[in-house]
């Protein structure tokens, strides 16, 4: 047995059992309160009160954090309302961001309903510092849902931040209060794996078995 393949299989090995491990989490909203919970919770504390669901906290930017049209989502507006434009995502340990959905309520002011074009603005930051940069355009149709699936620059981030766009073309005396729901935020948490004890003793176990196996081949071929 060539030296180089143990030394190449031991270092495999121990890759295997040192990488970093990423599982994904689904942000849901199942159990985010509704508008009224929201509105008193405000009153009492003063505050806008985050959401944390597996993991992850959810931090309004702007305004309250609660489902309004229907349950199991979070309800984001553009302005014009008490529901926050911007929610901000973090987690334990670095993360990276893989997608999200929303879906378009359309558009109110002074009782007109229709379709308004939106730019979502997503940022990710890491130590600090922002280092990635989405747009996504939604068509603003009622009803209208849409995923959207982040790049590699997302990644190892220690926070995300999803945004509602005020347009800059909005109709109506520049006041369009766009609605939308947010839904499935999915990040997969960056845990650094080093090797415990255990792991050690199947990568010496490892190293001895391929040791072995190296002599035995050696006695056959003598």
């Amino acid at each position: 047995m060539n030296l180089s393949i143990f030394g190449n299989t031991a270092i495999t090995i121990f890759a295997l059992i040192a990488a970093p491990a990423a599982h994904a989490t689904t942000v849901t909203f199942d159990a985010l309160p509704d508008y009224g919970t929201a509105i008193d919770d405000y009153i009492n504390t003063g505050g806008f009160t985050p959401y944390v669901e597996n993991g992850v906290t959810v931090t309004p930017t702007d305004g309250l954090l609660a489902w309004y049209s229907a349950p199991g989502f979070a309800h984001m507006d553009d302005s014009g309302t008490d529901f926050a434009s911007g929610l901000l995502f973090n987690m334990a340990t670095a993360f990276d961001a893989v997608s999200f959905s929303l879906i378009s309520l359309g558009y109110n002011f002074f009782g007109e309903h229709g379709p308004l074009g939106e730019t979502i603005n997503v940022t990710g930051f890491a130590g600090g510092s922002a280092i990635a940069f989405a747009d996504f355009m939604m068509s603003g149709d009622y009803l209208d849902s849409q995923s959207f699936t982040l790049g590699s620059g997302f990644s190892a981030l220690d926070a995300l931040l999803i945004e509602i766009v005020y347009p800059a073309n909005a109709p109506y005396c520049d006041a369009p209060c766009g609605h939308f729901d947010l839904d499935s935020v999915v990040l997969a948490p960056i845990v650094p794996a080093v090797p415990l004890p255990s792991s050690m003793a199947m990568l010496g176990a490892a190293g001895l078995a391929l040791f072995g196996l190296r002599k035995r081949r050696r006695r056959i071929s003598a």
